[in-house]
Parts: structure tokens; C-alpha cells; sequence
């Protein structure tokens, strides 16, 4: 909870807003504090699953924030999505190996597994999500597919 917080003061602070009125007044201040909250959330779980140190808030730079973890064959990119949908990824920003974790509410979070570029790029089917055509966005679907998060370190 005091996670939260953190997360929700760093925000305010980076959109130059002081308090919660403000940031709901708009509409793109309260999606990018879900958006953060939903991307720290799914980094610090898995920290905290590879009993690895905690990044704090005010270590990161929020407004560009990607949450990935170091592992022991280099950066590895988590994707956090709701519980009852399928993660969807953009083709060509799949760059690395990719954790799988699902928010099921503001605070709960499940680590699905990790896989490589090569078995995520085999695992893809069409999304129908696109909204833009210069957007190449697939779902994934190779849950069956993924490997222990433990094998990164």
C-alpha cells in the first residue's frame, strides 16, 4: 500500500500537479498513474519473487518508465495486463525477452513466466485491438510456452 503512495506522489510531482482533483480533472494524468501503478506493481512483484532489492519510485524516471528486470543473459521486459485478457505487444518493440504478469486488482499480481524473442515472435496471433494502421499489435498466446522467472538469475 505504501507502494502505492509512492507511486501516486511521484506522479503528481512529474505532472506538476498537488493533489488527486487535480490529476482526475485529467483524463491523461489519472491513465498514466494507472499506467505506472500497473507497470510498478508488476516490476516490484517480481523483484520481490527473486528476492531481489526493491527499486523505489524516486529511482526511476517515471515519465519514461519501462519496466524491466537484469538477468543473467541481459535485460528482460515485463508486460503486466489485466486478469482476463491477453497481453497484447506491439510487433516491433518486441526487442528482448519478455516476463508475463497478470494485475488482477491494484495490488495482486501473478508472475506467469518468461520467454524468448523467438518463442513469444512464434506465439502471436492477431489482435482486434489495432486502432491504427501503422500499429502492428498481436496478442500473445503462448502461456504453455513459458519458463520459470527463476531461470533469469
Amino acid at each position: 500500500m505504501k507502494e502505492e503512495f509512492a507511486v501516486r506522489d511521484s506522479v503528481l510531482n512529474s505532472l506538476g500537479l498537488k493533489n488527486l482533483n487535480q490529476l482526475r480533472d485529467r483524463y491523461e494524468g489519472q491513465t498514466f498513474l494507472d499506467k505506472t501503478l500497473k507497470n510498478y506493481g508488476g516490476l516490484v512483484s517480481c523483484q520481490k519473487h527473486l528476492n531481489l532489492a526493491i527499486t523505489t519510485i524516486d529511482e526511476l524516471n517515471i515519465k519514461d518508465f519501462k519496466p524491466q528486470l537484469l538477468g543473467k543473459d541481459g535485460v528482460y521486459d515485463i508486460k503486466v495486463f489485466d486478469f482476463g485478457s491477453l497481453p497484447v505487444l506491439e510487433f516491433k518493440t518486441i526487442l528482448n525477452p519478455i516476463v508475463f504478469v497478470i494485475q488482477k486488482d491494484k495490488s495482486t499480481f501473478s508472475i506467469c513466466g518468461y520467454g524468448d524473442k523467438e518463442m513469444i515472435l512464434n506465439n502471436l496471433v492477431d489482435s482486434s485491438n489495432e486502432t491504427v494502421n501503422s500499429v502492428n499489435l498481436k496478442n500473445f498466446i503462448g502461456f504453455s510456452d513459458l519458463k520459470p522467472i527463476e531461470e533469469i538469475i
